[in-house]
């Protein structure tokens, strides 16, 4: 399926991503593809907003401060009370990077930068699987 705008259904994600512009071209261009999206800037305020609002979908940057990204993965996968998608989206493409990321409990690994197409359609995936 191709990542559209005119998708009628709300698509909750919250992307952690402490580089504050990078965070901001995200959010706005995964809205445009009808994805409902926020940003935070690390750890304890994805779990603000995650304790606030059902997202079913994470995407989490690796080099957090505070709590790195492998980290959150591993604590939100193991949660029986948190059903989502976990997108890894760094800098970091070795293959033994990439499969950390997944062993981490990461559903889809993504290296900087990012078509929004791609990242848009991974999102639409996980949703349909976690809703």
């Amino acid at each position: 399926m191709t990542p559209t705008a005119a998708i009628v259904e709300r698509i909750p994600i919250v992307i952690c991503e402490d580089d504050e512009e990078l965070r901001r071209i995200l959010v706005v261009g995964l809205r445009y593809f009808g994805i409902d999206a926020c940003g935070v800037g690390d750890g304890v305020a994805l779990d603000t907003a995650l304790a606030a609002d059902r997202a079913t979908v994470v995407v989490l940057d690796i080099g957090l401060p505070g709590e790195d990204g492998l980290s959150i993965a591993r604590r939100l996968s193991a949660s029986s009370s948190s059903l989502m998608g976990i997108i890894l989206l760094t800098a970091r493409g070795s293959m033994e990077d990439r499969t950390q990321g997944i062993c981490s409990g990461a559903d889809a690994y993504f290296v900087k930068p990012v078509d929004l197409r791609e990242l848009a359609s991974a999102v639409q995936n996980l949703h349909r699987r976690f809703q």
